[in-house]
């Protein structure tokens, strides 16, 4: 996400950008979104699949098939270590692992209606009798089937699917959900102005996007909202000719059903629920290809064209710009949804963005691809994970760049603009792991931590704090990490303790004075 536009000071202010000094323009390829042809922009399955036994294990597990005759083995890279939130514990269920979404949705612009069936594959993370789901209360549930479904309940914004019996852990089962209704947002828990609500927002022209972290997916489709269930995906959205359907991973292609474009999309990397994308608007799309032959794809509206190739124009570089510093990308395909609303999410593979903020803030979505997406926090609490790394990157962006203010040296950036504002930040909103509840992604969880990245950055030099990066992302790919993980990592990798030094930066409610080899007092007296 990005950073929140708090005025601390006319120094750390998140001000409207300059333009980005991008100098490699993509050979693209344009056409409208409404094609007849099916195309496809190729499909490609990522690494980090569980190994040949857990897959053997997840198919020979009690309770059936998914969708499609292929056993719950086909799913293994979508077995994730599901736990309580910690911070927004309303959200998810630690019982319920869903390996797959098959979401098969429909969309009336001019009603406001989305109809959907939901196909879900489920582990029994543990021993139990029920899956608890999350679904917003506006959507009425017109069918629930599935392997020993005994009934459904709910209760507000929760479903909760009842099975005749209780299954032993790691057992699957598939469940259908058949659905419909008209999005709404629910309130977020920030104190941001640029967020109003999470989920799926409906606009007066009848399109529908989604921006839904820390939750909010549960707006439309039934999920286990919570960033500790990564799932495999496969989306098909059925919208009017004219309009088109968006979320990440491989675009499939378009085809025609009754006067209706029908477009299909492959995810073949797990995805936390808060990072799956949505986007049914009167769409272009423009493909284009990144470094080393990586398939990218944009969608816009035409009205917003020249805005868009300004972005556009800066991509190559600034993926080659990150994986210089944190290795090659790690996804088989990459995308922007632009939108004409204030967002900026790093929604996995297909970036969701506004066409009215930074060159930079787009960097910083892509640095998440590699540092939230890629690596996700097993839990809400380790938002620094991800903010604080992408910020740090947004900031080498903008000193190698000249934007924002951004001039002499990194160490100049860091201790004249971004440090004076450490201590407001965590008398504000809390320490970054540690932080208020109600301030979700403020401020503070993306300069504090960013602080404290580049003091290792110092102590380390630059070949081993990339290094470090780098080897933190492709050794943990596709999973959900958390600070103890960090911390024993960065000692594996370095061979030395800054423990001390991390946790100070994250728990301090006072700007701490320790530095990365253990010298000073801890926090600020």
């Amino acid at each position: 996400m990005l950073a929140a536009g708090l005025a601390i000071s006319a120094a750390v202010a998140l001000a409207a950008a300059c333009g980005g000094s991008g100098t490699v323009a993509p050979a693209t390829a344009t056409r409208s979104a409404t094609a007849a042809a099916a195309t496809s922009t190729g499909a490609s399955g990522g690494s980090g699949v569980q190994s040949s036994s857990a897959a053997q294990s997840q198919s020979s597990s009690a309770g059936g098939k998914p969708a499609g005759g292929q056993d719950a083995g086909a799913y293994a890279a979508g077995k994730s270590a599901v736990v309580a939130d910690d911070v927004y514990p309303q959200y998810g269920d630690p019982a319920t692992d869903v390996l797959h979404y098959g979401l098969d949705l429909k969309w009336d612009p001019a009603g406001k209606v989305l109809n959907g069936t939901a196909t879900l594959t489920i582990r029994a993370a543990k021993p139990t009798s029920a899956f608890a789901l999350d679904l917003v209360s506006g959507m009425a549930t017109d069918s629930v089937k599935g392997d020993g479904v005994a009934g459904v309940v709910r209760v507000g914004d929760k479903l909760t699917v009842n099975l005749a019996r209780q299954l032993p852990a790691d057992a699957t089962a598939t469940v259908v959900i058949v659905y419909h209704g008209t999005p709404r947002l629910v309130t977020p828990p920030t104190t941001r102005p640029d967020i109003q609500g999470l989920g799926a927002q409906v606009t007066a022209t009848g399109a529908v996007w989604a921006q839904q972290e820390p939750y909010g997916a549960f707006t439309w489709f039934p999920c286990n909202d919570q960033p500790s269930d990564k799932a495999l995906y496969d989306v098909t959205f059925t919208v009017p000719d004219g309009w088109a359907g968006v979320t990440g991973g491989a675009f499939v292609g378009r085809t025609e059903s009754g006067g209706y474009g029908v477009y299909k999309w492959h995810q073949p990397d797990p995805v936390a629920t808060y990072l799956v994308a949505l986007g049914i608007d009167q769409y272009k799309e423009e493909t284009a290809t990144g470094p080393h032959g990586l398939p990218i794809t944009y969608w816009y509206l035409p009205a917003d064209a020249d805005a868009v190739h300004k972005f556009t124009a800066n991509v190559p570089e600034m993926i080659s710009f990150l994986e210089q510093r944190f290795g090659p990308y790690p996804f088989p395909t990459a995308g922007v949804m632009f939108r004409p609303e204030m967002v900026g999410m790093e929604t996995q593979t297909m970036i969701t963005l506004s066409t009215h903020i930074g060159q930079d803030d787009l960097l910083h979505e892509f640095a998440h691809q590699w540092f939230g997406d890629a690596v996700t926090p097993t839990t809400w609490s380790g938002l620094w994970l991800n903010e604080g790394f992408a910020m740090y990157s947004q900031f080498m962006w903008d000193v190698a760049h000249g934007q924002r203010g951004a001039a002499g040296t990194l160490d100049d950036y860091m201790s004249d603009h971004v440090l004076p504002a450490d201590q407001a930040l965590r008398t504000q909103d809390g320490p970054p792991g540690h932080y208020k509840p109600t301030h979700f992604a403020s401020t503070n969880v993306y300069f504090c931590p960013a602080l404290m990245l580049h003091g290792l950055h110092d102590a380390l030099g630059d070949k081993a704090f990339y290094q470090l990066l780098n080897d933190w992302v492709h050794q943990h790919r596709d999973t959900n990490q958390d600070r103890a993980a960090f911390i024993a990592f960065v000692k594996k990798d370095t061979g030395k303790d800054y423990g001390a030094y991390i946790d100070a930066w994250l728990d301090s409610p006072t700007t701490p004075t320790i530095t990365p080899d253990g010298a000073g007092s801890g926090p600020a007296a």
